[in-house]
């Protein structure tokens, strides 16, 4: 699924880069978060195609259902809490888009709930310019 809109993503704490070049999810760098499942910490990676729902666990299960808590594998802080998720109830967290913007993400695992949201409409532009062959946006 390479297909699709590619987000790059930032901690909105420290501003670094999530994307790392390994593992590769549908076959592109991924997002790469701490979690805590439980009692248990590891790493989630995640595919920067919005809309895919592709994704390597490691150290921790994959448990459908599980909220996860996850932070910055950087500099450890949680990611920021915007509201409860309208599907599920779960918290939704908030990261920054590398053009402008945030995407919020359900933090259930298996919950589909998420959303790109722009405050300036030129950031948007700016993602749909970055990945348009043609150059026609």
């Amino acid at each position: 699924m390479a297909h699709g809109l590619h987000i790059h993503v930032q901690c909105p704490h420290c501003g670094k880069s999530l994307m790392i070049p390994e593992p590769k999810i549908d076959q592109l760098d991924s997002i790469h978060f701490l979690v805590k499942i439980g009692n248990r910490i590891g790493h989630l990676y995640l595919s920067q195609v919005y809309g895919s729902y592709e994704k390597i666990f490691e150290n921790v299960e994959d448990l459908p259902d599980a909220v996860v808590e996850c932070s910055c594998p950087l500099c450890y802080r949680p990611f920021p809490v915007h509201h409860a998720c309208g599907s599920c109830s779960a918290a939704v967290i908030a990261l920054d888009l590398k053009v402008g913007g945030i995407i919020k993400v359900c933090t259930r695992n298996g919950c589909a709930h998420h959303s790109l949201e722009f405050e300036d409409s030129q950031d948007a532009l700016n993602l749909f310019r970055s990945q348009d062959p043609s150059g026609l946006l």
